[in-house]
């Protein structure tokens, strides 16, 4: 593994209070969010214990990805910014609703809640090094949220199996495809292939990994145009930070059909239940769409694809 020491946003907001300092003058619409999270967190646990400790993560968190990469930035990334972590939110605690979900214990809510805001913390890392299949943004968001769990949990509340399961989940959200040095062929997210290495996990902490995965990439069953625009946003943040321009026509029909149809995949028991049928609605209509763009007229420019895009969209809504 590659080690990602701490930049100046992680040390700009190395606490609660210069956190809250930065989201009350810069993001007090925040309050609103963290407000129904809080609740539901402190509700949701049969033992407060962990509560504090992970609502200070949340914070903190939130407050490092809107800097680092999101709207308190002077160049924000269109989709991995602190709006991504908000819709994680949104999406855990809803799920948090389905009868499938009862037997989840405290220390699952709170890692699950660790993961949604800590998972794509950083974003930047080169790749160049990296001789290992799990990304450098993953590794080095993990090792950033690693330090500040031993900084803010003073009392060891979550565990080393907590910390352990954490990692799982977020060097498992690498979203790739290849084979690994044992000849593993992965598509999409990497937890299976690292579960064959790794034999000291619970059948229900492996499905919390899946579930954390599952809620990542829940934008497939979310509605038409979310997923649209959720889309749109992926291609112009990777247009916006790559060293090479993107083919809109390539990106939003052939790598857009893959993604949807082979790459992605709910792995859970209770992602399955939750995101399946919708995304089963989606299918024919995404598969529609990405048709017209690969057929589409050529000499088309990148802007007059997004445009077919959300119009094919519009259409089938």
């Amino acid at each position: 593994m590659m080690t990602f020491p701490p930049d100046n946003v992680e040390k700009q907001i190395a606490n609660i209070d210069q956190a809250w300092t930065l989201l009350n003058n810069k993001l007090p619409e925040f309050k609103k969010l963290f407000h129904v999270w809080n609740l539901w967190h402190k509700n949701i646990l049969i033992n407060p214990s962990m509560h504090s400790i992970t609502s200070e993560a949340v914070v903190i968190c939130y407050a490092r990805m809107a800097l680092r990469n999101g709207s308190l930035n002077q160049n924000p990334r269109d989709y991995h910014s602190e709006k991504h972590i908000e819709d994680l939110l949104i999406r855990l605690m809803a799920i948090s609703e389905m009868p499938e979900t009862q037997k989840i214990p405290d220390y699952g809510w709170s890692v699950l809640s660790l993961f949604m805001c800590s998972h794509d913390l950083r974003q930047s890392e080169r790749n160049a090094l990296n001789k290992n299949i799990i990304g450098t943004n993953e590794q080095a968001s993990y090792q950033e949220i690693e330090r500040l769990m031993d900084v803010i949990d003073t009392k060891g509340l979550f565990q080393n199996e907590h910390k352990e399961l954490l990692k799982l989940m977020i060097h498992g959200s690498t979203f790739s495809q290849g084979e690994d040095n044992n000849g593993n062929i992965y598509n999409g997210n990497l937890v299976d292939v690292l579960l064959k290495s790794i034999d000291y996990f619970e059948d229900d902490d492996k499905q919390l990994a899946f579930l954390a995965c599952d809620i990542d990439t829940a934008n497939v069953a979310a509605q038409l145009t979310d997923y649209a625009d959720s889309s749109v946003n992926v291609y112009n943040e990777i247009q916006k930070f790559s060293k090479t321009p993107i083919n809109a026509k390539t990106f939003f029909g052939v790598q857009q059909q893959q993604y949807f149809f082979v790459m992605q995949r709910f792995n859970s028991h209770i992602g399955v239940v939750a995101f399946s049928e919708q995304k089963d609605k989606n299918a024919p209509k995404i598969k529609s769409v990405c048709r017209a763009i690969i057929n589409s007229e050529e000499g088309l420019s990148n802007q007059e694809v997004v445009e077919l895009y959300c119009q094919q969209i519009r259409l089938l809504a």
